[in-house]
């Protein structure tokens, strides 16, 4: 019995178990532990899917699809790297494959802008794509705008972008969570902030030109 465990079960407090702990217990058949575990990190996880997507009902959704896989996944854990890691993988993943499904054309997000003209000429002309990102979790103006923005990237450029500057991932991280090298995730996040000024400056062109008529 570990120290914690022993002064919990002192002080008549039920011992809270460590994830390593849960995980062996669902192993071992006792799949009612699993509920305890995912509870654990379900606002962990919610909170990455809405990184990504800005649907609420969409983002439950995605939620609960990556900690379903998670439980089928179970078995394929391993103990020398941290439970979160392990499940924020398979969350990235899931959202990925949403991306791809649903990928948008540029003129697409172009038709439907429909943000207050001075937070998009604000956000455009004074901020860096990092701090694009960094705005989706604001605000609900800039985080829409931001969402829109987003919404222009290649689904791999968006997953460098938002797991780089949002989860604050190392360039090898990102490459263990998507099965890419190293190259291919520095590429990827120096297409992505190119790409992401210059839609942005496209799409205020457009607005600009749409104000004079």
């Amino acid at each position: 019995m570990s120290a914690v465990h022993a002064i919990d079960r002192l002080r008549g407090m039920p011992a809270v178990r460590t994830d390593e702990e849960l995980i062996a217990e669902v192993l071992a058949g006792q799949t009612a532990a699993f509920a305890e575990l995912a509870s654990r990190y379900r606002e962990k996880v919610e909170r990455l899917c809405a990184r990504f997507f800005s649907d609420r009902e969409l983002v439950r959704d995605l939620a609960q699809e990556s900690i379903i896989r998670s439980f089928a996944g179970l078995s394929g854990y391993r103990a020398d790297m941290p439970f979160l890691g392990w499940l924020r993988a398979i969350v990235a993943n899931v959202c990925y494959d949403e991306l791809r499904r649903r990928q948008r054309r540029p003129e697409e997000l172009v038709a439907d802008f429909t943000v207050a003209e001075h937070l998009w000429v604000q956000l455009v002309n004074e901020t860096t794509p990092e701090e694009i990102v960094e705005a989706a979790e604001q605000r609900r103006e800039a985080h829409d705008l931001a969402h829109q923005l987003l919404d222009s990237l290649r689904p791999e450029d968006r997953m460098v972008m938002v797991l780089k500057e949002s989860e604050d991932l190392s360039v090898g991280e990102i490459a263990r969570i998507m099965g890419w090298s190293e190259a291919k995730v520095k590429i990827r996040a120096f297409r992505a902030r190119q790409m992401l000024r210059k839609q942005a400056e496209r799409m205020l062109t457009v607005k600009r030109g749409r104000a004079a008529r």
